[in-house]
């Protein structure tokens, strides 16, 4: 009983601060091979006003030596009035590997993605970065992360207007964990993507999650996700907000 109040009240406050959620994978905290399936009802308010469901599914494979890799694919389709108004999917691969131990690491990345609703028909990514860690996560302020890279995108949109695009963009993200009541999760992740020959056109990605075990490897998982992306497909808007309520399976 206290366990569930106390997951109701984190959600509202998530709710209310707008704020957040990706918690970074750190080489030898899950040895072996581990993964995740979820399903979630989705709210939207922007591009997109719907309810929706999608389902994702994430797997990966830590050395326990020097090494990470995980992978992770996610669709999403919805209705209204028997009306389509949501369909994408979205595909990532990412290898890190121990520069300085756990502290300083450096990650390789790439990508697929595409959205009916925001005109995309593929963008398609790959890229190279460093990760530094400041606090270990399950330390009594939490972790903090910051990573610096960059990536090539190729973008091709579905209207006659808007050009294929070609870009290089910087990427450079802060994220913040925050174990609690041992196994449950706080995490705010924020992302910033200019292009590097003209920063007035740039991408912000942010979202929080909060993390609840209901029973054995059972998770409710609450996430707000805020986008904005300054030149948009035309016609679209720049912002986009969106909840996720999740069950997740751990494996």
């Amino acid at each position: 009983m206290i366990r569930t109040l106390l997951l109701l009240l984190l959600a509202a406050l998530a709710a209310e601060a707008g704020i957040i959620p990706v918690k970074p994978r750190e080489i030898g905290a899950d040895p072996g091979w581990s993964g995740e399936a979820a399903v979630s009802l989705q709210t939207r308010r922007g591009n997109v006003e719907t309810d929706s469901y999608s389902a994702s599914l994430k797997a990966t494979y830590d050395s326990n030596a020097s090494y990470l890799v995980w992978g992770m694919v996610r669709g999403e389709y919805g209705e209204a009035g028997g009306v389509k108004n949501t369909n994408n999917s979205f595909a990532h691969l990412r290898y890190i590997r121990q520069i300085v131990g756990n502290a300083t690491v450096g990650e390789l990345f790439a990508q697929i993605e595409d959205d009916e609703f925001k005109s995309i028909n593929d963008r398609s990514l790959a890229g190279a970065g460093l990760r530094w860690k400041f606090w270990h996560e399950r330390a009594r302020f939490g972790g903090l992360f910051f990573g610096l890279g960059a990536f090539y995108e190729y973008v091709d949109y579905s209207t006659e207007t808007d050009p294929l695009e070609r870009n290089g963009r910087m990427n450079a993200y802060l994220a913040y964990t925050l174990y609690f009541l041992k196994d449950s999760l706080f995490g705010v992740i924020g992302y910033y993507q200019p292009k590097l020959d003209d920063f007035d056109d740039y991408a912000l990605n942010t979202s929080a999650k909060i993390e609840v075990p209901i029973y054995g490897q059972l998770y409710f998982s609450f996430l707000v996700i805020y986008t904005h992306d300054s030149r948009p497909a035309v016609g679209r808007k720049m912002d986009d907000f969106s909840q996720l309520t999740q069950l997740k399976w751990k494996f």
